[in-house]
């Protein structure tokens, strides 16, 4: 499983199981009701679903299209002469515990959970399984791989290799599986290599070692030969589970230059022995779009490279068109997605399942969609008994194997919604959605040409809408958090009046041709705060700049000889002045995780002309990159206005186009979080004396390039210019002809212009509150700040405070950390760098905390790796954790050891952003027998000031009152003052 970004979670209480609602003769269970009498080709049957009711994929009456026109403002208009991917299905992993725990069941009981499963006809027709090559956090038994060796053994020729441990249950039901339903695809991966194959010599952690790469590449030849043998043919792999993590359970760190080059050598590996199983690239989350696109730009891997696989656990889908858009003739899945004890309803679960995973995964480009374990039993497992697994999430199916009881969980039926309607060879085809809160859609057409509409929705109350196809339409209601499922194979058309004709699609597709066919690249303006995007006269222009890409503008790289670099923190070990050195191998570090706001800065000594900042992580680091970034330049240091550029970060180089600038100082400010440490192993900046230039939308190209235009609904001149070439290509984007955009073969570029004047005039409404201490957070209101953070930012005087959210109407960010006490102006500056007015803030000044010597704390509930005495010992970066998602009455006490005079505490929570009290209680004893409760906290934050009476006590109680089963309650210091 993974590593992501929800950190641990313990068992909170059984698994969020859904009693089967379905019956259990599951041909019964889609069994739709006699159509109404009506024109066969104008019935449309409804499945749906009743997440409140738990009525769950259920048969309702048909609904008839009729000739009509509709006005009405929520219409889905559906066209089959636009299509999209090629769907492959929907499916789920039969990972070890899952094929353990089915294999326990007597033999009827597992045929029929099978067929539920698989059958097209009588289940829900799952066509994607996933196949662990090898031991994960979910296994039955302990650590494994498929040529293991004693310690300090190799075996490079792999004469031990055996798929033995698979053999009594793992094969066996994908063979049913395949029985059943042989039109499924097994994708397969490792979480980890043989042990010895690896840096740590063990199935736990490490790095591949480089002399085994033709040796990983043969394990999967050997792998998938095997399987093909046992009757399990191995249709894609993907050659590490999670490369960017290692857990306690199996794992492997692999860089994005090395899976490139494993990808290479199993490429040629599966020539040489006549294997056609596709590759696919990444296999981790959503937000590092910058992993797969270095392999697909390194052409020798690209060859080989079908697509990409994704997970859930951070970022969101609209990461995946962004890569499709950069290389739209790849493949694109989603290959884990889980519910879990963090989702705290049915509804939410249902929402992420298929809202998010299916509806929005498949919107966005993806062929396919599959979610984790297809079976766990009541207690989360069972779990790897050699690591420390985590028992926090739910399969599609739980499996009590002590009595052999089956239920059939929210995911399953969430799935059931699209796998057993949209068959493998289906097409996505064209239908506007309206997004969250509202009527969320998409739509398929299958091979026999019938055609299926999934509807959820997300808002908050029930909405009619209309869905309109040619000249017929109908209208159909569905309650808040419900959602269904329309099949149809008509309607029969009549009279010659479209039933929609004006639709609001804020979305567009540019069709180009390529040597594999067409391809589509897609402008959608959610898209544009992950573009990089630069202020130019008049005018805002925001553009895409796919990994293998570049910019080329005058001049070289400037002498670093009068430089001088600083930064808002920097590790002992990692100076910013290691940027400058000219050794990559040395590098600045932040020294902690990233947050919006951080930042790095350059003095050049004297105002200099510069058009190109380039920093390098190193292929070491290569993770360590800014996520998001915003460029600013000023004449004395102290006054830096609006950001003069915006992007988003890439491992290894990231190059900044700047319009030409001559300033003194160039300062570059994060504009995101991250997990990781933010460093720099070179940094340069490049300037010419010559030429004036800036970034413009291309108006003509040449070269066998493809260009079309369009001008979206809010007005902007989107531009694309696609390369359908067989090699690089350059085209000019100034108009002086001194910036050059080469693009690789199979590649896309984006231009979308938009005056400034375009945008509203923001304004700074209010503060709230109008002070407060370092790291406290407050909000800003107002108006036309700006749907994205953009160029915009947040001053304190003339320092970035951290953002933590930002739309048109308000902004919550954070006092910067390291504030002097007193009175400082609040500036905001909108999303297009447009000054938004300002306010007085008072930063307070705490005084010096009491001592804490003698000290000590305990709590209620605590994690075995997070202790209570965590909070007294002076080290942020050390915390208390619960253990546990938070609970009413989950408390935590702190003994002063004697009576203490005092009028405020300060919880902090540390790194652990998310994990901090939502609302709680504070009470103080003489005796820790009797309370007394003297504070509540009803709106929590990261740095909790708790301001009470004075009060004279030996104990301090501050007990939760929140219940957020998805986040553990963290404080890593707390203090008390007077």
């Amino acid at each position: 499983m993974s590593t992501y970004g929800l950190g641990r979670r313990q068992f909170l209480s059984t698994a969020v199981g859904v009693a089967a609602a379905w019956t259990q003769v599951s041909g019964n269970a889609f069994a739709a009701p006699q159509p109404k009498q009506a024109s066969r080709g104008n019935s449309v049957h409804v499945w749906r679903t009743d997440v409140s009711a738990e009525k769950w994929v259920a048969a309702q009456s048909d609904v008839l299209f009729r000739t009509k026109k509709t006005a009405n403002p929520l219409t889905i208009k559906i066209d089959d002469s636009v299509k999209y991917q090629k769907v492959q299905g929907f499916g789920a992993a039969m990972t070890d515990s899952s094929a353990w725990l089915i294999d326990k069941l007597s033999t009827a009981e597992r045929t029929k959970l099978m067929k539920n499963l698989f059958d097209p006809s009588k289940g829900i027709g799952l066509s994607l399984l996933r196949s662990p090559m090898g031991a994960t956090d979910f296994n039955a038994s302990g650590n494994y791989s498929y040529n293991d060796m004693p310690a300090g053994q190799t075996d490079p020729t792999l004469s031990n290799f055996s798929i033995r441990h698979d053999v009594p249950y793992i094969i066996p039901a994908l063979r049913q599986a395949l029985s059943l339903n042989p039109s499924i695809k097994v994708m397969a991966n490792p979480w980890s290599p043989p042990g010895w194959m690896k840096t740590s010599d063990s199935i736990i952690g490490g790095t591949l070692k480089s002399e085994y790469t033709s040796a990983l590449a043969n394990y999967f030849v050997r792998f998938i030969q095997a399987y093909g043998e046992a009757g399990v043919p191995i249709s894609y792999i993907l050659p590490q589970n999670e490369p960017m993590g290692t857990p306690t359970w199996p794992g492997m760190f692999l860089s994005a230059y090395q899976e490139s080059e494993l990808i290479q050598e199993i490429g040629k590996a599966f020539e040489a022995n006549g294997i056609s199983t596709k590759i696919l690239a990444w296999d981790h989350n959503w937000d590092v779009p910058s992993y797969p696109e270095t392999i697909f730009s390194d052409p020798a891997a690209s060859k080989y490279t079908a697509g990409t696989g994704w997970h859930i656990y951070s970022g969101n889908p609209n990461y995946q068109t962004l890569v499709h858009n950069d290389y739209p003739s790849k493949e694109t899945y989603i290959t884990e997605a889980t519910g879990g004890i963090w989702q705290d309803s049915k509804q939410t679960a249902f929402s992420d399942a298929l809202g998010t995973w299916i509806i929005n995964g498949t919107r966005n480009w993806a062929n396919g969609v599959m979610l984790w374990n297809i079976a766990l039993d009541p207690d989360m497992g069972p779990l790897n008994s050699d690591t420390d697994g985590i028992p926090m999430c739910r399969g599609l199916l739980t499996i009590d194997p002590t009595d052999g009881r089956v239920s059939y969980n929210v995911d399953y039926y969430a799935l059931a919604h699209a796998s057993r309607f949209v068959k493998p060879g289906a097409r996505r085809i064209y239908s506007n959605t309206f997004g969250e809160g509202s009527i969320e859609n998409v739509a398929f057409q299958n091979p026999d040409g019938s055609k299926v509409l999934i509807a959820y929705n997300s808002g908050g109350a029930a909405k009619t809408f209309s869905v309109a196809d040619g000249t017929r339409s109908f209208d159909y209601t569905l309650n808040a958090g419900d959602a269904a499922t329309f099949t149809y194979s008509g309607p029969a058309q009549g009279g010659r009046t479209p039933a929609a004709t004006k639709v609001s699609d804020p979305t567009h597709d540019f069709m180009f041709e390529s040597a594999s066919g067409p391809v589509a690249v897609t402008y959608d303006p959610a898209l544009l705060s992950y573009q990089n995007a630069i202020r130019t006269g008049d005018k805002l222009v925001t553009y895409s700049l796919p990994i293998g890409a570049s910019i080329e503008t005058t001049g070289r790289a400037l002498s670093r000889s009068k430089w001088t670099v600083t930064a808002s923190a920097q590790a002992d070990w990692g100076v910013a002045a290691n940027a400058i050195d000219g050794d990559i191998k040395t590098r600045w570090s932040l020294g902690h995780g990233t947050t919006s706001g951080d930042w790095f800065q350059i003095d050049l000594g004297s105002p200099t002309s510069f058009n190109k900042i380039v920093l390098d992580t190193g292929v070491n680091n290569s993770f360590d990159y800014v996520s998001k970034y915003q460029i600013y330049v000023s004449d004395d240091g102290a006054d830096w206005g609006s950001a003069i550029a915006n992007g988003s970060g890439s491992i290894g180089k990231v190059a900044v186009t700047l319009p030409t600038r001559t300033a003194r100082y160039i300062r570059i400010v994060s504009a995101a979080a991250s997990g990781f440490w933010w460093s720099i192993g070179d940094i340069n900046v490049y300037g010419s004396s010559r030429g004036s230039g800036s970034i413009a939308a291309p108006t003509a190209i040449s070269n066998g390039l493809q260009m079309k235009t369009w001008t979206s609904t809010e007005g902007s001149q989107v531009t694309v210019v696609f390369n359908g070439t067989a090699g690089s290509k350059s085209f000019r984007i100034s108009t002086d002809g001194s910036y050059t955009y080469t693009l690789p073969s199979g590649t896309s570029a984006m231009f979308t212009t938009k005056k400034l004047s375009d945008f509203p005039a923001p304004v700074l409404s209010s503060l709230t509150p109008n002070q407060g201490i370092p790291r406290s957070k407050f909000t800003i209101s107002g108006s036309g700040f700006g749907g994205a953070q953009g160029l915009g930012t947040v001053y304190f005087g003339s320092v970035n405070a951290e953002i933590e959210n930002w739309s048109d109407t308000s902004i919550s960010a954070y006092v910067p950390k390291g504030l002097a006490a007193g009175k400082v102006t609040v500036s905001v500056k909108g999303t297009s760098g447009v000054d938004a007015g300002g306010s007085s803030f008072d930063v307070m000044d705490l005084g010096p905390a009491l001592p804490r010597t003698g000290w000590a704390a305990t709590a209620s509930d605590a994690s075995q790796w997070d202790a209570p005495g965590n909070i007294l010992d002076g080290d942020s970066g050390n915390r208390y954790s619960s253990g546990t998602g938070q609970y009413d009455g989950l408390w935590i006490q702190v003994d002063m050891g004697q009576t203490q005079t005092f009028n405020k505490i300060v919880l902090d929570v540390g790194g652990s952003i998310g994990d901090y009290a939502r609302s709680a209680d504070v009470y103080v004893s003489a005796d820790s027998a009797d309370w007394t409760k003297v504070s509540s906290v009803t709106d929590g934050q990261r740095v909790q000031l708790v301001s009470l009476p004075s009060q004279t006590a030996r104990y301090i109680k501050v007990v939760n009152t929140g219940s957020v089963a998805g986040s553990w309650w963290s404080i890593a210091e707390f203090n008390v003052y007077k």
